[in-house]
């Protein structure tokens, strides 16, 4: 009987010293509501906690490691943007490269870029002729249909429209080109001055 007597008290002190021994967790969950617990329900997991000794104080500070959705957005973003700057950088470099091997002069740029212009400047002289040639069909062709009208001329009047209309979207094309291509070799010798003066003689 002895030893289960002594049995009573061992237990005892045993559930006291677990009791003694479980935490008490203190949570805000998203609507701001302040929580207490011995358990963290899963639904908080990596949200943060608090965890309190038996007399209320902090014992142990959880931070919160799971993102709101709003905050992986912004992670997620910030990422892209990250990765974006890489590839434009890596990008830079490699055209850097590229202009220093490529030219040797600041005059050099003006020459190549003076035979670019020439050669916009020629198909746009090319495309102007065709369009005046579409104008003078589209005039011969009206003044048929007004003595004589015939499906033969309005065909030929249509076609003369409809070059017409081509032409112009190709000496847009062309027009817009042109100034691109000045744009770009001038930015072009810009950085071809920057990275010579940044080069060591």
């Amino acid at each position: 009987m002895k030893p289960v007597k002594m049995l009573f008290p061992l237990l005892t002190l045993a559930l006291a010293a677990g009791t003694a021994q479980a935490a008490t967790y203190r949570w805000v969950d998203e609507q701001g509501k302040v929580h207490y617990s011995d358990t963290i329900p899963p639904q908080q997991a990596g949200k943060g906690s608090v965890e309190l000794d038996k007399q209320g104080r902090v014992k142990k500070e959880n931070p919160r490691t799971a993102l709101s959705p709003e905050e992986r957005r912004r992670q997620e973003e910030a990422l892209s943007q990250s990765e974006s700057a890489k590839r434009q950088e890596q990008l830079q470099r490699r055209r850097d490269k590229s202009l220093l091997s490529t030219y040797v002069s600041e005059e050099e740029i003006d020459l190549t870029r003076d035979r670019a212009v020439d050669q916009e400047m020629s198909m746009l002289a090319g495309l102007k002729v065709r369009l005046k040639a579409a104008g003078e069909k589209l005039d011969y062709a009206n003044r048929q249909l007004a003595t004589r009208p015939g499906k033969a001329y309005q065909q030929m009047r249509d076609e003369a429209k409809a070059e017409q209309a081509q032409l112009n979207e190709l000496i847009r094309q062309r027009e817009t080109a042109l100034v691109d291509t000045r744009a770009r070799y001038e930015a072009d010798k810009l950085r071809f001055r920057e990275l010579r003066a940044a080069t060591p003689r």
